[in-house]
């Protein structure tokens, strides 16, 4: 009874390391593919449009003829992302 309690325990400690072991793998060719990258070299910080500080987020700017509302907010979106541009928080 205690060799086989043993050996269930081997084989499922085993099957969890495989399986994050292909989490792992699979997370890191989804960054290699998406050409993302955890380097500090790659981050742009870009400046917001109003006042050039640096943006946190997208704004929309209204310009968008084919523009659509929210249906629970009603405020005003584009799908098209020509119309976003960068955004402080102030802006």
């Amino acid at each position: 009874m205690n060799s086989s309690l043993t050996t269930v325990t081997i084989l499922v400690t085993l099957i969890h390391v495989a399986a994050l072991g292909v989490m792992i793998w699979i997370r890191v060719r989804r960054s290699e593919a998406d050409g993302t990258s955890t380097t500090s070299e790659s981050a742009k910080i870009a400046p917001c449009a109003v006042c050039g500080q640096p943006a946190i987020g997208l704004s929309y700017d209204g310009l968008d003829p084919n523009e659509r509302r929210d249906p629970s907010t009603g405020r005003p979106w584009s799908a098209d992302m020509a119309h976003y541009r960068p955004a402080c928080a102030a802006h």
